[in-house]
């Protein structure tokens, strides 16, 4: 899994996928959810999908939990051939607390098996980013679009609204706000500055 927000392909990942745009990764997501029998609004249950729905679903799936030093600095990690997903232990322990950034962690998984299985990769030559092709931005915007239907996220009003309606983390929700240009209330006040006569300029929370 990489971080939500990622715009680059790392040097040590020179894979590539076919093209998709964000426009076409946010209605697969949400097909996604209306073929799973889910609603487009409110929190997707990440650990039944891994656990029960897929292997119902895909043929050969299996889920793996693997201990934290053989899955080394991944947080996730899938097989797109077989097709398999495996989750760090820590990872999969704080799933099942439904700790935001590891359900985040899952939906990427996820989206790799949805958009990726079967399918064939291809070599980047070019040191020219292109981000239409790189199968982490694919996942990350699917896990984004999964976990946050577009309708339902811009209905909330604040970011706290929306870290509980989809238990997702607040970088999670920022990211989101910002790629659909939606304005949310910060978690905290913002500073606002007053003047008191006989008194300077200062700051008050």
């Amino acid at each position: 899994m990489v971080n939500p927000d990622s715009t680059q392909i790392s040097r040590h990942n020179d894979r590539i996928v076919a093209p998709r745009t964000a426009r076409e990764l946010e209605a697969i997501a949400e097909q996604v959810r209306l073929d799973l029998d889910l609603d487009l609004d409110g929190r997707v249950a990440m650990m039944p999908i891994l656990e029960q729905v897929l292997y119902d679903t895909i043929e050969g799936y299996e889920f793996h939990v693997e201990e934290d030093k053989v899955m080394g600095r991944l947080e996730g990690l899938t097989d797109t051939q077989r097709p398999i997903i495996k989750l760090k232990n820590s990872v999969y322990q704080a799933l099942e607390r439904g700790d935001g950034r590891a359900r985040f962690t899952a939906a990427h998984e996820f989206g790799h098996l949805v958009l990726h299985c079967g399918l064939p990769t291809y070599r980047a030559f070019s040191d020219e980013y292109q981000p239409l092709y790189d199968p982490e931005r694919q996942a990350n915007i699917f896990a984004a679009a999964f976990l946050m239907p577009a309708s339902a996220f811009r209905s909330c009003r604040t970011v706290k609204e929306a870290m509980q309606n989809f238990g997702t983390s607040h970088d999670a929700v920022m990211c989101r706000a910002r790629k659909l240009n939606h304005r949310l209330e910060p978690l905290r006040p913002i500073l606002t500055v007053s003047k008191k006569k006989g008194h300077g300029m200062r700051r008050t929370p």
